[in-house]
């Protein structure tokens, strides 16, 4: 059986290999991607769902929050399910 950590999808990983022009569609899921990592090591795409949800929720300004939105439909649409084991 092999370990559930090791088959998750890295994001970043995951769009360099597919397109790497979709990296210059979403700058905020770069930046969000690069933060995890650094603070991490490694970053799935749940958790770059999860801060982006977070930021949505915590921002105010309502253009920042359509940013936000914009980046989570990227990801949500650009990522494959999980596999269930």
């Amino acid at each position: 059986m092999q370990d559930v950590s090791y088959t998750h999808v890295k994001l970043a990983d995951y769009i360099l290999t597919e397109d790497p022009e979709l990296l210059v569609g979403n700058e905020t899921v770069i930046r969000i991607n690069n933060t995890l990592k650094s603070q991490t090591g490694h970053v799935t795409h749940k958790d770059i769902i999860l801060c982006l949800i977070q930021k949505i929720e915590q921002e105010s300004d309502a253009d920042k929050q359509d940013v936000y939105l914009e980046a989570l439909e990227y990801v949500v649409y650009r990522t494959s399910d999980d596999d269930i084991e």
